[in-house]
């Protein structure tokens, strides 16, 4: 940067004249208030405002640079991006060549589609496109002027050549690395890529061998420095069975030295290869820390058993120190893998359907949800079949076999889970298809006390009974409730009974009063309530979520796409209700507000977190009977009219006796009219993605 005019610091920005002036505040509380600027186009705003702005937001605006190319001209309105000049990707490589801007950028991303013309004909005669390789050219200069570089990105759909590579070799603090392979069958030269010491990061994603990929095995060998690996390989191969994969080519300078990587995060994203013994040579086992393998696909078929058995289930060492493992395929070999040692802290499950129902669970923006470089694929699909065409004659299992087989691979993984990892086990995500019943969840909360984040889905029926159990999870921040694929209709409308039911009473909204009385009671799983208007449950959880000594440290909860974010607990009025009486008159009362006509309510009069009430957004099937009371009281049942004999009983009857509906209970203070609530907001995507259970359920490494 230049030297600062002193002069700018006696710049003043006023609101209005005679308005309060914002150059009074301190320089240093400026500089905090632009540092959480993270809005690209807020940023080039400030650098426009002030000299005192542009000094302060440019080295912000600058740190971390992406740049996107297109294989179209992209229109704003009716004006072309560029318009006057070139596209923003070349501008954008233009500024850092020829200001002086390149030393404040720490992390530059080159992406998208680069279109290379005439690439056949090149091809043909062994030559590159000239476009392409004045590419690289820029690229090579821009990389020679960022002297702070840490972390660069190579994204584009074309090839990066030894240009770069030597130019990236030269950065003394370069530490990240992700390079992408391109997808083209044209003959491309290939090199050997240079070892980078200072390393410690690497992705490489699309790795093809077919597509003239270039020669990672020097880099890995002398990257001693390397902590983090993750490899993409095409999906092409598993799609073909082909095993084109050589593993020994990758790690072959490693295995011959007998100096093996020292990662900490090893991930593999769509291998398909077979295992040889040298591959136990190439890491050490005893640094690896956390594992990701993705596949994409729901188990292995028969056609491809003969790669996917080489691999074995017992770990080469004995003295494993993985912490965390991600994985989106269950199986029973994985089943095994699991159960032979001890000691994980987080163990993600990816959920991974190509059916759009799929979508019920996930919170995050439609362009978000799955990535581009993985086609999915649908747990339906048959075994041998590559895009839904069966490749081979293989009989598919009956329905009720396949269900066995599901439930039985659940059980197994929750043993594994429960005795080898229950006591260090912090973070769990499981998989939507696996509903637990009472006793599953029961014993896994008591084999995992430690638990901080959890996502489950469970039984429309046992729900209730969650809410019995959280009590014991003392740490639990953040709670997931995923719906169930066989809750979902088959219309693939979750809340198709929901609203048929409004339909069929003339219902176009839902009104608050119709909502408390007809479609809250009548929801049969948890996709209709999810389905309910936000304001109706928020409403109705800021009331039971009220209990401080239970759900104190919970501050995110989830159900199906939506997710709430938990805040202080403070006291507000009960809400009344008026209605109507036999004689004509109009009466106010302080009741429930899920109000229900064949449910008394029942007031909590201590926050007791060892006997807390059943949350009203926990139970809302009318047509579940209750049971038989523990004191010996008979349950009351659900069809009791509102005039009956049982309407009268004592309040110390009530409250022994199990609700049937779903009836407000509220933790009031000391009898003053006034009840305990707590603070909630409706949080998306760019909250979510910030807890573990909701930002690693995808197909992305």
């Amino acid at each position: 940067m230049a030297t600062v005019n002193q002069n700018m610091f006696g710049a003043t920005i006023a609101e209005q004249p005679g308005g309060a002036q914002l150059m009074v505040l301190p320089l240093n509380l400026i500089v905090e208030i632009v540092s959480h600027v993270n809005d690209t186009g807020d940023l080039a705003r400030l650098c426009r405002t002030c000299r005192v702005f542009n000094y302060m937001a440019l080295p912000q605006l600058y740190r971390n640079l992406t740049l996107t190319s297109y294989d179209k001209i992209r229109y704003r309105g009716e004006q072309p991006e560029g318009i006057g000049s070139a596209s923003p990707f070349t501008m954008g490589l233009n500024a850092i060549i020829t200001r002086s801007y390149a030393p404040l950028v720490r992390s530059m991303t080159l992406r998208g589609e680069w279109k290379e013309h005439e690439l056949e004909e090149h091809a043909r005669v062994g030559r590159v496109p000239d476009s392409s390789m004045l590419l690289n050219i820029a690229a090579r200069a821009a990389v020679d002027r960022m002297t702070n570089l840490e972390s660069f990105h190579w994204e584009l759909s074309t090839k990066m050549y030894d240009t770069v590579f030597m130019g990236l070799t030269q950065l003394p603090k370069l530490t990240s690395l992700t390079i992408r392979f391109p997808s083209s069958r044209h003959p491309q030269p290939t090199f050997v890529i240079p070892g980078m010491p200072h390393l410690k990061c690497l992705k490489l994603t699309d790795i093809d061998p077919l597509c003239y990929p270039d020669d990672i095995a020097t880099l890995l060998w002398k990257s001693r420095k390397l902590r983090e690996l993750k490899m993409h390989w095409s999906p092409r191969m598993r799609d073909a069975q082909e095993p084109s994969v050589s593993l020994h080519e990758y790690f072959r300078k490693l295995i011959s030295s007998k100096q093996p990587l020292t990662i900490k995060k090893m991930t593999f994203q769509n291998l398909y290869a077979f295992h040889t013994e040298d591959f136990n040579f190439a890491f050490d086992p005893t640094t690896v820390e956390d594992v990701t393998f993705l596949s994409g696909v729901e188990g292995s078929s028969l056609v491809n058993t003969f790669i996917e058995s080489s691999w074995p289930t017992v770990p080469p060492h004995a003295q494993l120190r993985i912490k965390s493992v991600r994985m989106d395929a269950v199986s029973k070999r994985n089943s095994e893998f699991i159960g032979n040692f001890k000691g994980l802290e987080r163990l993600y499950f990816v959920n991974v359907t190509s059916d759009s129902n799929d979508s019920i669970n996930s919170p995050r923006p439609k362009g978000l949800e799955s990535s581009a470089l993985t086609p999915p694929v649908s747990e339906h699909q048959p075994p041998g079949a590559v895009n839904g065409v069966t490749n081979s004659p293989i009989n598919s299992a009956s329905p009720a076999s396949q269900l066995n087989l599901l439930f039985s691979m659940r059980d197994g993984y929750l043993s594994h889970i429960t005795a080898n990892h229950g006591a260090t086990l912090r973070h769990l995500l499981l998989p939507s298809k696996w509903p637990l019943s009472t006793a599953m969840i029961a014993r896994l909360v008591h084999s995992c006390p430690n638990l901080e984040q959890l996502a489950l889905a469970t039984e429309f029926t046992s729900m209730d009974s969650l809410t019995l159990l959280i009590p014991f999870l003392r740490k639990l921040k953040a709670l997931r409730l995923l719906i169930p694929p066989a809750s979902i209709s088959q219309n693939g409308s979750p809340g198709a009974t929901v609203k048929s039911s409004l339909s069929a009473q003339g219902k176009t909204s839902f009104d608050g009063k119709f909502m408390r009385d007809d479609s809250f009671l009548n929801a049969k799983s948890l996709a209709e309530v999810v389905e309910l208007d936000d304001a109706a449950l928020t409403e109705m959880m800021s009331y039971d979520l009220a209990n401080e000594q239970v759900y104190g440290n919970v501050q995110v909860i989830g159900m199906g796409w939506k997710a709430w974010e938990l805040r202080e607990f403070y006291k507000a009025p009960l809400p009344s209700r008026d209605f109507q009486s036999p004689d004509g008159r109009v009466q106010e009362t302080t009741e429930s507000p899920i109000y229900s006509q064949s449910a008394p309510i029942s007031v909590h009069r201590s926050p007791d977190p060892q006997s807390t009430q059943t949350p009203t957004w926990l139970n809302a099937s009318p047509r579940i009977r209750a049971p038989s009371s523990s004191l010996g009281k008979r349950a009351r049942d659900s069809d009791t009219p509102i005039d009956s004999p049982r309407t009268q009983e004592r309040d110390e009857d009530r409250d022994e006796t199990p609700r049937a509906y779903p009836a407000y209970d509220p933790h009031t203070g000391e009898g003053d009219g006034f009840a305990w609530r707590r603070r909630m907001r409706r949080v998306g995507w760019e909250v979510l993605q910030h807890w573990e259970v909701w930002g690693l359920d995808t197909q992305e490494i």
